[in-house]
């Protein structure tokens, strides 16, 4: 009889080297996830940034202690990004903002390189990169880019740091399985009360790929983002994380 494992393994290599993994396979750890709130000061709603799951392993309890729910899960996500080099994906993302009632979608592309580099690229002229220092806020409509530093997202706790691989799941979020009957869904809820994200939900398959996130932040804003053609190890190239400033373009430092 095959293992759960040896499948996983199996399906890992037909996913990886360039493959594409159908709607249901999706993004994780580097990740992103990415889908954190991120103000776009030159635009009239926020645009909550996402992209999957963490670098780190989780310390698998003995035998005889009780095991934390959801152990299996997260370990199956870390297991799977753990040695991930890349990964590109398509990413449709709702948005619902709380002070207006509204939804708005938004629809893109995503890439996400180790260590530290994510590009995310909306059909509407918003633009997300990480370069691994620092994170650049791109509006084509306004000609407007804010930058950031990228330690700010890490001390924030937000999804952008966790999908990068930035903390333990265990270390940063206190882990729960909200429906019995769904144990590859969890809830992460960070540690830290001056995180901005107030918890994370994430859906993954057997084999730990984050195939759905979703963001609620302290404002009651949320951010549905569900990932489509993914590929894995696709070898992508450090220029596509580098942000190339429009001619005319405003800067606002942060």
């Amino acid at each position: 009889m095959i293992s759960k494992q040896d499948q996983c393994r199996a399906r890992n290599a037909e996913c990886g080297r360039g493959t594409t993994c159908g709607t249901a396979a999706a993004i994780g750890t580097l990740l992103l996830a990415a889908a954190a709130s991120v103000s776009f000061v030159v635009e009239d709603a926020s645009v909550i940034s996402s992209a999957a799951a963490t670098a780190a392993v989780v310390t698998v309890p003995s035998e005889s202690a009780p095991v934390p729910a959801g152990s299996d899960a997260v370990h199956a996500i870390e297991t799977h990004y753990r040695d991930l080099a890349d990964l590109t994906a398509k990413v449709v993302q709702k948005n619902f903002l709380k002070s207006v009632e509204k939804t708005q979608q938004f629809e893109g592309t995503l890439a996400i390189k180790r260590p530290g580099k994510l590009r995310l690229e909306y059909t509407n002229g918003q633009v997300i990169v990480v370069d691994g220092k620092d994170a650049w806020f791109y509006s084509k409509k306004s000609s407007q880019a804010v930058r950031r530093t990228f330690k700010d997202f890490e001390q924030a706790n937000i999804p952008v740091a966790f999908l990068l691989g930035a903390g333990a799941i265990r270390q940063d979020f206190n882990v729960s399985v909200p429906e019995a009957d769904k144990p590859r869904m969890l809830d992460l809820v960070p540690k830290r009360t001056v995180a901005a994200m107030k918890k994370l939900r994430l859906h993954s398959d057997e084999c730990g790929r984050i195939t759905r996130m979703i963001v609620h932040d302290r404002s009651g804003n949320t951010s549905d983002v569900q990932f489509s053609d993914v590929k894995e190890a696709v070898g992508l190239d450090d220029e596509q994380f580098r942000f190339k400033v429009p001619k005319g373009t405003e800067i606002i430092e942060q």
